[in-house]
């Protein structure tokens, strides 16, 4: 087995990407090497084989191919492959959070008679827009215009949790508000649907109604943990990951 300072992890993740580049600088300083991999190019085997973990923080049709050849060559991947391509369909996951006890909006695919969110299939496929053009179309829930981001990483010993709200993107850019008090009922499903599907790291998007019932809108194996405080979770997933290899 390769010591530390012969080991290099890729992030396949933007490398301006702030909460990931503070997680590689930790790594380094433990002695591995880190590269992180734009997310919109295609990796070859030889970058896979010179991998010991891969970190599939985001990932694009055309990377598919080169996470089943980890899989197939035996280079551990940190969010597993089947979860990976399961949850980049939006229907798929919205079904994945009912099944853990999350309420979600109903669906339609025809435009429907009442306020929705327009979406497409996949979440390469762009963003969600507020009564536009879709695939399918999500009721909207009449709240705030603001979102809470809750956030699960499994270290290898807990599932670790956090939240914070932040303005909806269907409305104009996101801006982060404040950090919130995880719920325990949200916080049971959340680590309920990251047991099931044994995932390392997970975000869920939620809206609050007037009647004060959250609804799960989204869910993103590409989260970007950004003021959720979890760097040092995260330092302690992939760790994680590398000895259970």
């Amino acid at each position: 087995m390769k010591t530390a300072n012969e080991e290099q992890i890729g992030i396949l993740c933007k490398g301006d990407q702030p909460v990931f580049t503070a997680v590689a600088s930790q790594l380094r300083k433990s002695g591995y090497t880190v590269r992180f991999f734009e997310p919109r190019s295609e990796l070859s085997p030889s970058h896979i084989d010179d991998l010991a973990l891969l970190v599939n923080k985001q990932v694009f049709p055309f990377n598919l191919s080169a996470l089943r050849y980890a899989r197939q060559t035996g280079t551990p991947l940190w969010n597993n492959l089947v979860a990976t391509m399961a949850l980049s369909s939006r229907l798929i996951g919205l079904r994945a959070l009912e099944a853990v006890g999350f309420r979600t909006p109903r669906l339609s695919f025809e435009k429907p008679e009442f306020e929705y969110v327009a979406k497409p299939y996949y979440i390469w496929h762009g963003d969600p827009e507020l009564n536009g053009e879709g695939d399918f179309y999500q009721q909207l829930i009449h709240t705030k215009p603001v979102d809470y981001k809750y956030y699960a990483v499994n270290d290898g010993t807990r599932v670790q949790t956090a939240a914070k709200l932040v303005t909806s993107k269907l409305y104009g850019p996101k801006q982060f508000l404040t950090h919130v008090r995880p719920r325990l009922t949200l916080t049971r499903r959340l680590r309920r649907l990251v047991n099931r599907l044994d995932l390392r790291g997970v975000g869920v998007d939620l809206v609050k109604d007037n009647e004060d019932r959250y609804w799960a809108v989204d869910v993103n194996l590409a989260a970007g943990y950004r003021d959720s405080g979890l760097e040092p979770s995260l330092c302690e997933s992939i760790n994680m990951a590398l000895s259970n290899r």
